[in-house]
C-alpha cells in the first residue's frame, strides 16, 4: 500500500474534523484495505469508520485521492452516516444499514 496515499487521507479528515483524531489500520475486511477511525479528542469517543478500498487507491494517482474524495462527498457521507460504516469504492461511496 502507498503510505503516502495512506497520509493523505488521515490528513483530509484531521482537517475536516477538528478535535478530532484519526487512526489509519490496516483493514482485514473483504476488499477493504485500509481503516480510519475518527476519534473524538476529549471524549474518547468514536465518530466515524472509513473503510477505503483497495480499488479506490489503485484508481487514483497520489495527486486525485483528495479531490476524489471530495467529488465523492465523503464528508457529508460520513455525517449523514454517524457510526454506521463508511465504504469508500473506486466511483461511489456505500453506507452500511446497521451501526
Amino acid at each position: 500500500m502507498d503510505q503516502r496515499k495512506v497520509s493523505l487521507i488521515s490528513e483530509f479528515l484531521e482537517d475536516a474534523f477538528v478535535g478530532c483524531s484519526v487512526h489509519a489500520l490496516e483493514a482485514k475486511d473483504g476488499d477493504a484495505t485500509q481503516f480510519y477511525q475518527i476519534v473524538h479528542e476529549a471524549t474518547d469517543k468514536i465518530l466515524h469508520r472509513v473503510f477505503v478500498s483497495r480499488e479506490f487507491f489503485d484508481a487514483h494517482a497520489e495527486a486525485e485521492i483528495v479531490p476524489a474524495l471530495q467529488d465523492l462527498a465523503l464528508l457529508f457521507c460520513l455525517r449523514m452516516a454517524g457510526l454506521r460504516r463508511v465504504i469508500v469504492r473506486s466511483e461511489r461511496i456505500e453506507i452500511e444499514q446497521r451501526p
